[in-house]
């Protein structure tokens, strides 16, 4: 029973964090601020680039989603506002947190209000997505 719900969460989780993550990228590419920089790129050939930091983002994101799913199933609590507490959780943790003391970014109030609206409802649309996905396939066990 534990080792089929676990199966189901880990491919649920894998789904819901690349979709997740493509939303969570598509709306910060729709609201470019003009002091953001261009992180490393990867030529893969063929005139195609990777951008390093939004593949960590979506490696971190299917990781996050796994935890996300396996929480819910343990706690229903965490499903609050429809994956948008899991978002907000995330965002403190990553943005506020870890970036802004090992990549010295800067907390929010130091950044510009518009680049932290931005990455705010970018990562509750993240939270959000992972919970659509999550509810959209009934075997992850996440319900209402």
């Amino acid at each position: 029973m534990f080792g089929t719900t676990l199966l189901n969460t880990l491919w649920v989780g894998l789904l819901a964090g690349i979709l997740s993550a493509l939303v969570r990228i598509g709306f910060q590419q729709l609201f470019k601020l003009e002091g953001d920089k261009r992180s490393e790129a990867l030529t893969i050939g063929g005139g195609i680039f990777v951008d390093i930091s939004q593949m960590m983002m979506l490696v971190l994101s299917i990781l996050l989603s796994i935890v996300f799913l396996v929480w819910a199933n343990i706690d229903t609590g965490i499903t609050a506002g429809s994956g948008t507490l899991w978002g907000f959780l995330v965002w403190v943790l990553i943005e506020q947190i870890y970036r802004g003391i090992f990549e010295k970014r800067g907390f929010f109030w130091q950044n510009p209000w518009q680049q932290t609206l931005v990455s705010f409802v970018s990562y509750l649309f993240w939270g959000w997505a992972i919970y659509l996905v999550a509810i959209g396939f009934p075997i992850s066990g996440v319900y209402f």
